[in-house]
C-alpha cells in the first residue's frame, strides 16, 4: 500500500511539472509574438515619422510667420500624411490596452492635424499672433509626446523592443 501511495505521489507530481511546463511554453510563445507585434507596429510609426518629419523640419520655423500661408499648407500637409498613415496600421489584434494607448495617440495626432489644417485658411490663421500659434503647437506636441510615452511604456510591458 505505502509503495502505491508513494507512486501516486511521484506521478502527480510528474504530470504536474510536465502540465506547468507546456503551459509556460504556450505563455512565453504568446507574449513573445505580442511583443513582436508591438514592436512591428511600434517600428512601421517610427518610419512614417522620420518620413514626415523632413517636411516638419522644412516648414517648422515658417510656420509662425503670418505672412507664409504655404508653410502652414506644407506642414498641415506633413501632419495629415502621417496621421493616415499611421491611423491605417492594425492593431486590433493587439492587448485591449495597447490598443486604448494607440488610439489616445492617433487623437492627439489627428487634433494637430485638424488644428493645422483650419490654419490653413487665412481668417483663421489672423486671429492668432506667432506667439499664440506657437502656444497652440507646443500643447499639440505636449500631448503628441505624453501619449507616445505612453504607448512605448505600454509596449516595453509586453516585451516589446521599443527603443
Amino acid at each position: 500500500m505505502r509503495s502505491k501511495n508513494i507512486l501516486s505521489i511521484v506521478a502527480f507530481i510528474v504530470a504536474f511539472g510536465l502540465s506547468a511546463a507546456f503551459a509556460n511554453i504556450f505563455i512565453t510563445e504568446t507574449q513573445t509574438e505580442t511583443a513582436d507585434k508591438i514592436t512591428v507596429l511600434i517600428s512601421r510609426d517610427k518610419n512614417n515619422g522620420r518620413e514626415s518629419d523632413r517636411a516638419f523640419y522644412e516648414y517648422g520655423a515658417a510656420i509662425f510667420s503670418s505672412s507664409d500661408n504655404s508653410a502652414i499648407s506644407g506642414y498641415a500637409k506633413a501632419v495629415e500624411w502621417y496621421v493616415e498613415q499611421s491611423s491605417s496600421m492594425d492593431a486590433s489584434d493587439l492587448p485591449s490596452d495597447f490598443q486604448i494607448k494607440w488610439r489616445a495617440h492617433m487623437k492627439a495626432w489627428r487634433n494637430c492635424s485638424d488644428f493645422f489644417n483650419r490654419m490653413k485658411k487665412p481668417s483663421n490663421r489672423a486671429a492668432l499672433t506667432g506667439k499664440e500659434l506657437k502656444e497652440v503647437e507646443a500643447f499639440h506636441n505636449r500631448e503628441i509626446s505624453r501619449t507616445w510615452e505612453e504607448v512605448l511604456q505600454n509596449g516595453a510591458n509586453y516585451g516589446a523592443d521599443v527603443y
